[in-house]
């Protein structure tokens, strides 16, 4: 879709604003929050919900390197969306750190590890007159609020910044003339931005519900790898409704013990990690309530389907789940396969089987869908044969897969 789609066909998603180099060429954007209706912003502003909604909407349009043309693209965070996963690639995306953030041990421990991720991080609306900012020491890029200082105070800010943190680029912003850039120019910025060089642009498109977002952010949490067992338990008691429809999953038939499971660690602890990780990604997908049952249904046979064919391992079983699961995301999120996998972090041999059908998961995979279409002799029984699976096991895995499915739909687990 084109980023200037029709207005009248289409929402606001958000605005993008050109910043520059010395040259008047193109090195990034800024994406800003707009009202969908393109009316004036809402007050009181919300600076979380705008962060989550511009977010989600540079999402829906595709990849950030889409979105942006290849170019960075900066994103305000506040505190509490600092500390929230961000489901985007290190390579594309800044986070463009609020002025108003507070400096405690939390934050900055959060910048650390960004850092550590690859992110460029970005200080905005810096006003300071000094370079003893906490944050300067964590930070990439500073955004210096040109109308704030005198011309001579903006000389002295820029030789402080260039004394004390050389590592730093010094971005000028809200420059409104030419003189006001040439002056920014001779006093050394790398970088500029402002209404005289370009005025934010309104990308339209077509938004989706929040509940995606957040959807993606707990299917990301989940399928971190080498995740442990207490963080699995956290990350789903964070949602309630996942919890409570979690535990009464694991307490029917099929996954039933001796006594009843009344606690996600219990629930982790005694069906496994990986298992309790693959139940809770399922439950994530079945909340998107703009999709039909029935595509949540083809997703569990499916990936119970691929999990029974590699029943004699364990490990392989349980990403045999995960890549028949995840093999639907597409229709659950309306977005290409490729940009979905891109954004997770799941295993190399995942990715393969998702991508180009490749590897043990792959013929899994393939099998699966051979099997759905009703294609037997297409098949890829070389593969499965390497793997130890015959035509017989094939077909008892089917049977157990749709035994499966039909008593989690009859026990109201999913």
């Amino acid at each position: 879709m084109s980023a200037l789609s029709d207005p009248h066909q289409t929402s606001v998603l958000f605005a993008r604003q050109p910043i520059f180099d010395s040259s008047r060429e193109i090195v990034a954007f800024e994406l800003l929050f707009r009202p969908t209706d393109g009316g004036p912003m809402p007050l009181p502003f919300d600076g979380n919900r705008a962060t989550s909604t511009v977010l989600l909407n540079a999402f829906t349009q595709g990849d950030l390197k889409t979105v942006g043309q290849g170019k960075q693209l900066y994103v305000n965070f506040t505190a509490d969306t600092l500390a929230g996963e961000i489901p985007f690639d290190n390579v594309h995306m800044v986070v463009e750190i609020l002025e108003d953030t507070p400096c405690t041990e939390a934050v900055c421990q959060r910048l650390i590890a960004l850092k550590a991720e690859g992110f460029t991080l970005a200080l905005d609306d810096y006003t300071e007159h000094d370079a003893t900012h906490p944050f300067l020491p964590l930070v990439d890029v500073v955004k210096l609020e040109y109308p704030h200082y005198s011309n001579e105070e903006f000389y002295q800010i820029i030789t402080l910044l260039r004394r004390h943190h050389p590592h730093l680029k010094l971005l000028a912003e809200k420059l409104e003339t030419e003189a006001e850039l040439e002056h920014c120019l001779d006093a050394g910025c790398d970088y500029f931005q402002g209404y005289f060089l370009a005025r934010p642009q309104i990308v339209h498109g077509k938004p989706v519900t929040t509940a995606r977002l957040t959807i993606l952010k707990l299917i990301t949490e989940l399928n971190q790898p080498d995740i442990s067992t207490r963080h699995v338990a956290a990350t789903i008691e964070r949602d309630p409704a996942l919890g409570m429809r979690l535990l009464r999953l694991v307490n029917t038939t099929q996954y039933q013990r001796a006594g009843e499971i009344d606690s996600l660690h219990q629930a982790v602890t005694l069906i496994g990690t990986q298992r309790v990780r693959s139940l809770a990604t399922l439950l994530a997908l079945s909340e998107l309530n703009d999709k039909p049952h029935s595509l949540r249904q083809l997703a569990l046979t499916r990936a119970s389907l691929c999990r029974e064919l590699a029943i004699e391992d364990p490990q392989l079983s349980e990403r045999a789940f995960i890549v028949g699961l995840f093999s639907y995301l597409e229709a659950f999120f309306d977005r290409p396969l490729k940009d979905l996998v891109a954004i997770l972090p799941l295993h190399a041999s995942i990715n393969a089987a998702l991508l180009q059908q490749e590897g043990p998961l792959g013929a899994l995979l393939d099998t699966a869908i051979k099997l759905e279409h009703g294609d037997w002799n297409d098949i890829p029984w070389t593969r499965l044969r390497d793997l130890g699976i015959r035509p017989i096991d094939v077909s008892a895995a089917n049977q157990r897969s749709l035994k499966f499915v039909g008593e989690l739909q009859a026990s109201g687990g999913f």
